[in-house]
């Protein structure tokens, strides 16, 4: 882990304070998303937010209702065996280790609460605490923006998230919801697929002597810089 710096700019201000520095970047990075939406979102309607008007627009046959199905201790036991067996562990000091070495006693029991978790829609608090780390990046270490945030879970929030993850991509697939050209975290497809996918393109076009651009964006947390490129073969 990075050392971090115990000068840390707040306001203008420097602290020494381990307390007030950590809550100062709890502050942060718990705000760091609203202020991007309130900046890039400012005076959108709700209509142009709202993912259902998306859905509603882009397809004529509406999606049947999604239904998340109960588990079973083998489909436990099968996810937590394909974690990766770390030392790490979130605020309930609970290790992937410890639990692969546990899990025959606690596979009822997990599947109970799981269910309970599918039934009612209801997702405990508890699984939603994490330890945030910041981890210095570049830059001037007095600054906040200069650092980024890793979230430790408990490994029970782990299993949860992959038993639904499964039952929404399947949704998801099944229904043609996603685009042809979603690569990220989907199987089978990869950034290999699709920059195999933008060179085939652009070689096509080459071929058929047509104008071919290309149009890249960087992302910056706020920062987005986007540079337009275009070449031509005659």
């Amino acid at each position: 882990m990075t050392k971090i710096s115990p000068f840390l700019t707040h306001q203008c201000h420097i602290s020494r304070n381990p307390l007030v520095i950590a809550n100062a970047f709890n502050n942060y990075f718990s705000s760091v998303a609203g202020n991007l939406f309130h900046k890039n979102f400012t005076g959108a309607t709700k209509t142009n937010n709202n993912p259902l008007t998306y859905i509603r627009r882009n397809f004529s046959q509406l999606p049947s209702s999604l239904y998340l199905k109960k588990t079973t201790t083998h489909e436990i036991d099968k996810i937590i065996h394909s974690l990766t067996c770390k030392d790490s562990h979130g605020y309930d000091e609970i290790s992937t280790r410890i639990l692969k070495i546990s899990a025959p006693y606690v596979l009822s029991p997990l599947t109970y609460i799981f269910n309970k978790i599918l039934s009612t829609g209801v997702f405990p608090d508890r699984l939603k605490f994490s330890e945030v780390i910041p981890l210095y990046k570049m830059g001037d270490k007095t600054e906040f923006s200069n650092y980024r945030h890793i979230s430790l879970l408990t490994s029970f929030s782990k299993i949860i998230e992959k038993i639904i993850f499964k039952r929404l991509y399947n949704y998801l697939n099944d229904n043609n919801i996603l685009v042809d050209h979603q690569y990220g975290y989907r199987k089978k497809l990869s950034t290999e697929t699709a920059i195999y996918t933008l060179l085939n393109n652009v070689l096509l076009s080459f071929e058929r002597r047509n104008f071919v651009g290309e149009y890249s964006v960087t992302y910056k947390k706020h920062l987005i810089a986007s540079i337009m490129k275009y070449s031509w073969i005659k």
